[in-house]
């Protein structure tokens, strides 16, 4: 049910919208502070020689090392798009990540590329891409290590348990190891080669990587409707509540005649 709003004059309103201002402000500041201490962080190196399988541009089948990634640029994004090699279909919340992938031109502009990456064959992947109709570059890390080594496909037969820098335990502490236990995970790490004063020229560091809740900021969607009274309506427990674009009926997209304020 939903919560009563109070109903003011302007003039108390705008009182109390300058108090909440003041906070917008100084988070705001926090969280420059916070990139701020991200790029101070320590990087490591990649030992791993990883390969990768995509389509080049005759359709054809191709492997790529993650040196490739970069595009001659200096840094690189990696999303972990959750696409299990045994679904038909990637995960519903990192589409909706994918919907909100901007035009790369900007990114490149600024000396970084991106990729999206998944344990599903390609063949799986480029039929996903053109059903959605994605661009970005997105490939296939099946049958190499990748996954497990940055956390984000979880399976106690293959690796000790971790997600969100939390081992099996502390997962279960929390109350969460039947979400991340095990399967496939979301997540974004961030790569720079070696040079300019960072490590060793023609290698490739980890800098980065953020998970679960961490790719927040990067769907638009959700902070569109942190503007709003109704907030992002969450009361759902498929994920983060969104169907994939093509999928949505006309019943979906119709106002309902109850909300509750979240």
């Amino acid at each position: 049910m939903a919560t009563q709003t109070k109903v003011v004059s302007r003039t108390e309103y705008l009182a109390q919208r300058l108090r909440l201002l003041d906070l917008e402000k100084a988070h705001t500041r926090q969280s420059d502070e916070l990139a701020k201490l991200r790029r101070e962080l320590p990087v490591v190196q990649v030992l791993e020689q990883y390969t990768f399988t995509t389509l080049d541009g005759a359709g054809n089948k191709i492997t790529v090392a993650l040196d490739d990634l970069f595009d001659g640029r200096p840094q690189l994004i990696i999303y972990h798009f959750m696409f299990d090699p045994e679904a038909d279909a990637a995960c519903p919340s990192c589409t909706l990540f994918g919907d909100h992938i901007p035009p790369l031109q900007h990114l490149n502009s600024h000396n970084t590329s991106f990729a999206a990456v998944s344990r599903a064959p390609m063949d799986k992947i480029q039929s996903y891409k053109d059903r959605l109709g994605f661009t970005f570059p997105w490939l296939s890390s099946h049958g190499s290590s990748f996954n497990y080594d940055f956390n984000v496909t979880t399976d106690p037969a293959i690796k000790p348990v971790s997600y969100n820098f939390l081992d099996e335990d502390q997962l279960k502490q929390r109350n969460i190891h039947q979400f991340f236990g095990k399967g496939e995970q979301p997540g974004t790490s961030v790569f720079i080669k070696g040079g300019f004063g960072i490590g060793e020229e023609g290698k490739i560091y980890h800098t980065y990587s953020t998970y679960a809740r961490g790719g927040e900021k990067q769907i638009g969607t959700l902070l569109w409707l942190d503007l709003t009274l109704l907030g992002r309506q969450d009361q759902r427990t498929d994920g983060l509540g969104y169907k994939r674009r093509d999928e949505y009926t006309p019943q979906d997209l119709r106002p309902t005649a109850s909300v509750t304020f979240i």
